[in-house]
């Protein structure tokens, strides 16, 4: 019996927090040999109930990306000498001494920049981006195994880091929090609360650059010049800078009675997101680069048909079962979303898709994969 300890700062935050969730209630399930210590800062301490009696929380309220998270959170971790520690970001101690397992979603990072969302001094940002490639160097360099999320995401990583060993990196295919399949509220209570008029166009997601959210805006005015579109187009995400920018820009082109942010008025919760999904003509979602791209498959599992961005990462993980567009050119994006909405044998047809699709990606499989990666790990010299 081993003593494995998984950093879970992030529990039930957005991004990372729903990947620690679901990885975390299914190796409880999976694992009947090791032991586990799950590290929480506070609010994952008093949310997080653990189902499995070798699986104990432990208290960690160490903030990410921060010093105390070099210093007071790796003391803490040395106390344990745990025989592997698992940390499912790139933000490990970087002066750890023992055996690590890291999960890199992506390296989106090293493309887009967020500099232009961002209300740090430049000089303080750039000095932080220095540290995060600094840090994905060392997570590299140190752990025994990388899991990632996707082929598409270890050809980044072969290609920034060529003299890393590829063998290094374990491809496991993330699957659908089990939590987004029923909202359990009335839909058009929802619809009601934020002003949303039926019928939509739904994108849920952050709002950075690289979503590329200024095309969609272009795409959906075409939608409804030429192609005589009288519906919506609804973005779900946090309100943070980019997506006040966003807004501004919907003003500016007399767009905000027909584009809605849900986020302006306050949190959107996965309930209501669930119910805008079940409701949503077609999920569109444009974004240039991703690891694994899950916001299309949550809407698949309620019939919504998708149009994606044609990027190597979409026709990796999707296949045939969605309607790609060329996300450089806002007419192509305006065209396949008409061709959905105006053909119902073609939407029909991704409907079917879709629901074939949801057998590939669970998180039994994800979870099966990253104990045999901590057993392997285990097992190196």
């Amino acid at each position: 019996m081993s003593v494995i300890g998984i950093d879970a700062r992030f529990y039930h935050e957005a991004g990372p927090g729903r990947y620690l969730k679901n990885i975390i209630s299914h190796l409880e399930k999976l694992d009947s040999k090791n032991t586990y210590l799950i590290f929480l800062k506070k609010k994952g301490f008093d949310l997080y109930r653990p189902k499995s009696e070798r699986f104990k929380k432990i208290l960690a309220n160490y903030s990410w990306y921060s010093f105390e998270e070099q210093t007071l959170f790796l003391l803490k971790l040395l106390r344990f000498r745990l025989d592997l520690l698992y940390v499912p970001h790139f933000n490990i101690p970087l002066f750890y001494p023992f055996k690590i397992v890291t999960a890199i979603a992506d390296i989106i990072m090293h493309t887009f920049s967020t500099e232009e969302g961002t209300t740090l001094p430049r000089f303080y940002y750039r000095f932080k981006k220095w540290v995060y490639f600094l840090v994905v160097f060392l997570a590299l360099v140190k752990s025994t195994r990388v899991l990632v999320p996707s082929q598409a995401t270890k050809k980044d990583l072969v290609e920034n880091y060529p003299f890393i060993n590829g063998d290094k990196y374990v491809v496991a295919y993330e699957g659908v929090d089990p939590d987004l399949k029923d909202s359990g509220l009335n839909s058009k209570s929802v619809l009601k609360k934020y002003g949303i008029m039926e019928p939509f166009i739904l994108y849920v997601g952050s709002m950075y650059e690289h979503k590329n959210l200024k095309r969609l805006f272009e795409a959906f005015e075409i939608l409804r010049e030429d192609f005589g579109y009288k519906g919506q187009l609804v973005l779900v995400g946090k309100n943070d800078l980019f997506a006040k920018r966003l807004f501004e820009l919907a003003q500016k082109r007399s767009m905000g009675e027909f584009v809605v942010f849900p986020g302006r008025g306050g949190y959107v919760t996965d309930e209501e997101a669930t119910s805008l999904r079940k409701e949503a003509e077609v999920y569109v979602f444009p974004s240039l680069k991703e690891g694994f791209s899950l916001t299309p498959l949550e809407s698949m599992i309620h019939d919504t048909p998708c149009v994606v961005s044609d990027i190597p990462c979409h026709r990796e993980v999707y296949g045939d079962s969605v309607l790609y567009f060329d996300p450089f050119n806002p007419y192509d994006i305006a065209k396949k979303v008409n061709m959905v909405l105006s053909d119902t044998k073609l939407k029909q047809s991704f409907i079917d898709k879709g629901r074939r699709l949801m057998g590939k990606y669970n998180w039994t499989n994800t979870a099966s994969q990253t104990l045999n990666v901590f057993n392997e790990a285990l097992k190196d010299s």
